[in-house]
Formats: structure tokens, C-alpha cells, sequence
């Protein structure tokens, strides 16, 4: 970031500078004192000048850097939200597929394969809330991060719908069904994990944009 007492610093010199020099042209030229007094003076008057510019210039920046700083962290706050709630789906998910939310007990739309109601689903749509939330603080017209919210959406939809039928297939009635349904929830699993470590990436790589 530039100095911002930097224009005052070389303005005060210049001043110094002139100040000096018109003192010595008057040593110089004492026969014509008058006219060098006319000369002071109007190096005085331009001093003054040059000086309530950089004040006013300087005004100018120091409030724009305020707003800018102000904007900056209200965006951060955002992000950093977001974050939350991205570790809010991810804790929530594998609770939900691999511990006890999986558990005997379930409701018949859990056991369905269907999310609704589910702490997991809930979780979801607070990190959609918060992307939407962060697309409105930067401007973003293309609900960059609502889509890429939306779509771990879809991928824990189908993993749910996949993991009834792995849990409720028998193999014993087609050992090739059953081979297709692992073989695609080892897809899904490996497509959330993937979307999921980009969505935190990216989310850093924002973090450190408007760090600068």
C-alpha cells in the first residue's frame, strides 16, 4: 500500500526548497529588495495554495480508504460465514451417511433416500442461504456460489438415494445390480468429496483476495 503522508512529506520539501531559494535570490539581489518581497510573497501564497491541496487530497484518500477497508471486512465477515456453514454440511454429512443418523429409527422418508426434514438437508439449505448471501455482498450476477451450494445439494440427494438401495438390494437376486449400485455410490461419494474440497478452495482463494 502507498504512503499516504507521502505527497505532504515532498510538498513540505518543495516548500523548504522554494522558501530557501527565494530567500537567497533576495540576498543576492538586495538593490532590489522590493521586488524581491513581491517574489516571497507569491512563493508564500503558492505555499499555501500547494498545501490545502495535499490537505484536501489527502482528506480524500484517507476516507476512501476507510470506506474501502469497511467493505472489505463486511466481505470477509461473509466468507467466513460461508465457511461455517460449509463445515456445518460436511460435519452434518458424514454424521448423517456413516454414524448415527444411519441408524435404525429412521423415518420412512429417510429410508427412502429422501432428505427432507433431515439435519442434513437443513444444513444445506443454510449454506444456500449464506451463498446467496455472499453473491449479493460481491456483486456476483451469476450466483456463483448458490450454484456450486445447489449442487452439492444434488450429489448428497443421490448419495442418500443410493445408499437405500445398497442397504435394501439383495445381492443374492443379481450379483451384477448390486456390483453397479457400489460402483456408483463410489462415484457419488468420490464427486462430493471433490466438490466439496473446490467449494472450500475456492472460498480461500476469495478470503485472501480481499485480504489484500
Amino acid at each position: 500500500m502507498k504512503d499516504s503522508y507521502a505527497p505532504g512529506f515532498w510538498c513540505a520539501t518543495s516548500a523548504l526548497g522554494l522558501i530557501t531559494a527565494t530567500y537567497f535570490y533576495g540576498v543576492i539581489e538586495a538593490h532590489q529588495i522590493e521586488r524581491a518581497l513581491v517574489f516571497f510573497n507569491s512563493a508564500l501564497w503558492l505555499i499555501g495554495v500547494l498545501a490545502l491541496a495535499v490537505l484536501a487530497w489527502s482528506a480524500h484518500e484517507n476516507a476512501q480508504l476507510k470506506r474501502r477497508r469497511q467493505t472489505q471486512g463486511h466481505t470477509l465477515v461473509r466468507i467466513w460465514d460461508t465457511k461455517v456453514a460449509l463445515r456445518k454440511v460436511e460435519t452434518v454429512f458424514d454424521r448423517y451417511f456413516w454414524g448415527s443418523y444411519w441408524q435404525p429409527g429412521r423415518t420412512f422418508q429417510e429410508v427412502m433416500g429422501d432428505l427432507a426434514g433431515t439435519p442434513l438437508e437443513k444444513s444445506l439449505e443454510a449454506l444456500k442461504l449464506q451463498c446467496q448471501v455472499l453473491d449479493d455482498e460481491i456483486h456476483d450476477s451469476q450466483w456463483h456460489w448458490l450454484d456450486d451450494a445447489r449442487e452439492l445439494s444434488s450429489v448428497a440427494t443421490a448419495l442418500a438415494r443410493q445408499r437405500y438401495l445398497l442397504d435394501f438390494c439383495d445381492p443374492r437376486t443379481s450379483i451384477k445390480a448390486s456390483a453397479g449400485v457400489d460402483r456408483e455410490m463410489e462415484v457419488l461419494v468420490y464427486t462430493w468429496s471433490t466438490r466439496l474440497r473446490a467449494f472450500d478452495h475456492q472460498l480461500d482463494a476469495l478470503e485472501t483476495e480481499y485480504k489484500v
